[in-house]
């Protein structure tokens, strides 16, 4: 192996002779493995080869089971649900979903086990679209409550107030909860927040524990236009009902009440005198 002093004085030799050190060749550029990307065709609706995260399920076009059938199924479904099986739900189910006529319970519990699984996003969507689109009077309470949590985490808010106010228009005695969660999504609607409102106050009529029942309604009505004076009226409701409980809110509280005032061109409310304080002497009766 020679030295590097050895390999120096040979490159000297050989530049000295005039000789000139052949380039390499060339690397040669590879083509590209990754060829421009390619559009795939319109999907075909009735092709039975779909991807259940991306594509909805074909075009109705089978008929419904028999009454007594579809019957059977939705009892089966249940049965199934109870006990915990998902697998068995579904397989219960499919024989009754997206068929003519529709059969809005057998689709949304079909929803509501395809929610639950990512790999069928674009079914369990289409399901929850189409439960939530007819308001089915055989459907109770429970049903279209577990329908609105689904379409609340799809997220479908204006569909889970929907499927909400269908639960409480079933119930013989909505709670404060019912009124609440109804508020809760009504607030993420835009321009909704009145009715958002009006449910916290219909929460508050059924537990007047809450105080923040009242609180958040008076801000949401504080928020639209032409509802400040019905805003002014709920938040010093709820400053005098938390004077002596949350006296460190008062401060906070008073200077809303003040900026709402200022934007609904009331003008600031009089100080009353504290009571028992005798009047100062030479002070006019």
């Amino acid at each position: 192996m020679l030295r590097p002093a050895v390999l120096v004085a040979a490159a000297a030799l050989f530049a000295a002779c005039g000789g000139t050190p052949t380039p390499p060749p060339p690397t040669r550029v590879e083509i590209s493995s990754h060829p421009a990307e390619h559009q795939p065709p319109p999907r075909d609706a009735h092709n039975p080869f779909r991807r259940a995260d991306r594509d909805p399920p074909p075009p109705r076009s089978e008929p419904q089971l028999p009454p007594a059938e579809l019957d059977q199924a939705l009892a089966a479904a249940a049965a199934a649900r109870a006990a915990g099986d998902n697998v068995e739900v579904t397989q219960a189910l499919l024989p009754c979903a997206n068929k003519i006529p529709k059969s809005t319970r057998c689709e949304g519990e079909l929803a509501l086990v395809l929610a639950k699984s990512p790999g069928h996003r674009a079914e369990s969507d289409y399901y929850l679209k189409h439960a939530i689109a007819d308001d089915d009077p055989a459907a109770d309470a429970d049903f279209y409550g577990r329908l609105a949590e689904a379409l609340r985490v799809a997220p479908m808010l204006p569909e889970a107030a929907v499927a909400l106010q269908r639960r409480i228009a079933r119930l013989p005695e909505p709670t404060a909860a019912d009124w609440a969660a109804l508020a809760e999504v009504l607030q993420g609607v835009p321009r909704r927040e009145a009715e958002a409102a009006e449910a916290l106050q219909r929460a508050f009529e059924r537990d007047p524990s809450q105080l923040k029942y009242l609180r958040d309604a008076g801000e949401l009505l504080s928020q639209v236009p032409g509802r400040g004076a019905e805003a002014l009226v709920i938040l010093e409701r709820y400053r005098d009902s938390i004077r002596t409980t949350e006296p460190e809110a008062l401060p906070a509280l008073d200077r809303r009440i003040a900026q709402v005032r200022a934007e609904t061109g009331q003008p600031a409310a009089s100080t009353a005198p504290a009571q028992g304080k005798s009047a100062k002497p030479g002070t006019p009766k």
